[in-house]
């Protein structure tokens, strides 16, 4: 696997994982103003996208996109942590465009909106429901490095809306 291209990503962090113990090669957590790039960095590096998902944690609603490539394997995940306040990424479907079902599924189930995406509306769920049906109660969400592949202590953990790196 070429790694230079993630190397060369504007990220908040990336980190080698072990495959063996992961299913991936890289963990790239990016803000949501660095997401749009890396998709399109990892298009013109063939990669294609495997799915978008949603954590509900306690510092936010944590985005997982997985990039995988068929001639060169070495999976890629992509993270962006978005505060519970407001909980907005911008769409990656103009680049992916296989990620506008997905970005429509994680709206339905988390609330989560996905800036720019062209048809935004419920996919699985009725138009009425009122909820989110996948989030959780404050009391019950864990941290971010519970969830992370490599965990790091407490202390080293980016802070509660590190998804917010273009300003606003």
């Amino acid at each position: 696997m070429n790694a230079a291209w993630i190397e060369s990503l504007e990220a908040e962090s990336k980190q080698q994982t072990e495959y063996a113990r992961s299913g991936c090669h890289w963990e790239v957590l990016l803000g949501t103003g660095q997401l749009e790039a890396a998709a399109a960095a990892a298009l013109a590096q063939g990669y294609f996208l495997e799915d978008v998902s949603v954590i509900d944690v306690s510092e936010g609603f944590c985005a997982v996109y997985h990039f995988d490539h068929w001639d060169n394997p070495g999976r890629v995940t992509f993270k962006v942590l978005v505060p519970h306040e407001k909980p907005e990424i911008p769409t990656i479907s103009h680049i992916h465009s296989g990620a506008a079902w997905h970005e429509r599924e994680s709206y339905d189930f988390f609330g989560v909106v996905f800036t720019g995406h062209p048809n935004l509306i419920p996919l699985l769920l009725p138009d009425d429901l009122g909820f989110h049906p996948l989030l959780k109660k404050p009391e019950e969400r864990k941290p971010l490095r519970e969830f992370a592949i490599n965990p790091q202590p407490a202390a080293t953990q980016p802070a509660k809306g590190i998804g917010d790196s273009h300003g606003d």
